[in-house]
């Protein structure tokens, strides 16, 4: 549907530009392999249920049947809550059903649901029962999704094509008039993760606000473990879909959304070697063996590979605040720097094999006459006309959860700001 809808060369050209600015975000979000993933999921068990740090043997039993198959995420929960260890802290109902909501839906209760359960067990269900509930649920199956494990035996495969592909919104214009707002994602999920591509974390969130008047656009970094609503703001569009996640994202904004645009880990070495790799500035020695990206402050052309690493490198980082701040700062930065340098290769003679690599990788509804508007200022655009800017925040813990804080009114008035530009 991409490719038939994407033959007008106009329109072409703007998702090409809206998807260079994804593709060129998503992989500051490898953080490791599957096995890292699998240990991150039973990890979060002994910590929220246990309330301690895994033993080497028994995390390394978990994870490894998670990762033959021969377990599923129901059985690893079911393990916990009903262990000896658990239930020898003989919890109340209120603090059984916190854990809950806290270690399957990685949030708070809410009061409404937080309020049936209680009415239930003390009505005379049983915990197993109640877990049950938990376990059957929506919420779980994404979280299981986002780590990339089934949630239980004969669970509902959600994978890309639940959320994939082009389906364009219809609008004819933008809820702003004459500015836009729209949000791009980098998906936590890739062919070769467990559960294939599926609909999981958004561990890249940049919010852009684009002037089509005074061509200037605004890219702001999201940082993935931002809390909001009881819970990180990377898990809403595991848990809610594309859907989902645009309401989180206009609540914290305070923006009315136009369209999104979403992809995953697959394609985007392939896709810089495609453009014939990319020149970006690095103002720092970066020497991260993570990731393998070892560069020197300068003006570097890289390929695929070099642009995949240096996307990745947070650790020994200082500037831009360090870790995963100066890698999300990286990563902006050379999104603008592809964008800007790679507009002309785009052209009728080479769209059918631009396509078949675009294709594949690239999740939007954005409508016809909303890219048609949008493309003049876009190709008329220079590197003053974007600015790079995130809200300050900082590391916090919310109760059990490690993430990310900021002040309420000093975040709102921020993008209060913005959205006036």
């Amino acid at each position: 549907m991409l490719r038939k809808i994407l033959s007008k060369t106009k329109y072409f050209l703007i998702v090409v530009l809206v998807g260079v600015l994804v593709l060129t975000l998503f992989p500051t979000i490898l953080d490791g392999g599957s096995a890292e993933q699998v240990q991150s999921f039973v990890t979060r068990f002994y910590v929220q249920c246990l309330e301690r740090q895994p033993d080497i043997e028994g995390l390394n039993e978990w994870v490894g049947r998670l990762l033959n198959g021969s377990k599923t995420g129901a059985d690893v929960a079911e393990g916990f809550v009903f262990s000896e260890e658990f239930t020898g802290r003989d919890h109340s109902n209120e603090i059984f059903v916190t854990i809950l909501y806290r270690a399957f839906f990685d949030r708070e209760p809410d009061a409404a649901g937080y309020k049936a359960w209680l009415e239930r067990l003390t009505g005379g269900m049983s915990r197993k029962s109640v877990l049950d509930g938990f376990l059957k649920s929506e919420e779980f199956a994404g979280l299981c999704n986002s780590y990339g494990i089934v949630s239980y035996a004969g669970a509902p495969t959600y994978t890309a094509s639940t959320y994939s592909g082009y389906s364009s919104s219809g609008a004819t214009g933008f809820q702003a008039g004459r500015k836009v707002n729209f949000i791009i994602w980098g998906d936590d999920s890739a062919s070769d993760r467990p559960g294939g591509r599926v609909s999981g974390r958004t561990d890249i969130n940049i919010f852009v606000h684009l002037n089509l008047d005074t061509h200037k656009a605004y890219l702001v970094t999201i940082p993935r473990d931002t809390w909001f609503g009881g819970r990180k703001i990377n898990g809403y569009h595991a848990s809610g879909g594309n859907a989902g996640a645009v309401s989180a994202f206009e609540q914290f904004t305070g923006a009315k959304i136009d369209f999104y645009v979403v992809t995953d880990f697959d394609g985007f070495a392939p896709l810089i070697d495609y453009f014939g790799g990319v020149g970006t500035t690095v103002e720092e020695n970066i020497a991260d063996s993570f990731s393998g990206c070892y560069l020197t402050p300068g003006i570097h052309h890289i390929n695929g590979t070099q642009a995949l690493a240096l996307t990745r490198a947070r650790y020994g980082r200082s500037l831009y605040g360090g870790g995963a701040y100066a890698r999300e700062r990286q990563s902006a930065m050379l999104l603008a720097d592809l964008l800007l340098q790679k507009r002309s290769m785009v052209s009728s003679r080479n769209l059918s094999n631009f396509l078949n690599t675009m294709g594949q990788y690239v999740w939007t509804n954005i409508s016809l006459s909303q890219a048609a508007q949008i493309l003049p200022v876009a190709l008329s655009m220079s590197r003053e006309d974007i600015i790079i800017t995130t809200f300050n925040s900082w590391p916090q813990w919310f109760g059990k959860s490690s993430a990310v804080g900021y002040n309420e009114a000093e975040k709102n008035q921020f993008f209060r700001n913005i959205l006036n530009q």
